[in-house]
């Protein structure tokens, strides 16, 4: 059985599975797993407390996630259908918080 489903009643489509995040440029979210949506550009981080696991959207973009990237270091990166490659940092969590509020 999945550990974390959502509704495709907002227009989602197809998950865009991720990773977990192990870098160093985010502390607050090692360990955390990213994961998007193709058809919305939304990004949830899902994070396990024991066995139970809980997801927020992290930034809702107008992107079409076509997949996502780790590098040697454990930092992340999310890949858009045309091509472009974007890297995670403090500023896309800060960003989150901004649009959140």
């Amino acid at each position: 059985m999945p550990i974390l489903e959502y509704s495709h009643d907002d227009g989602s489509c197809s998950v865009t599975g991720g990773y977990r995040y192990r870098g160093t440029r985010m502390p607050s979210m090692r360990g955390a797993y990213f994961y998007g949506d193709y058809c919305t550009g939304k990004i949830w981080v899902a994070t396990q407390n024991g066995s139970a696991w809980s997801s927020r959207l992290l930034i809702d973009t107008t992107m079409s996630i076509s997949s996502f990237g780790e590098d040697l270091n454990g930092e992340l990166y999310m890949v858009d259908l045309n091509g472009k490659v974007f890297a995670f940092t403090e500023k896309t969590n800060a960003r989150r918080r901004a649009v959140a509020k």
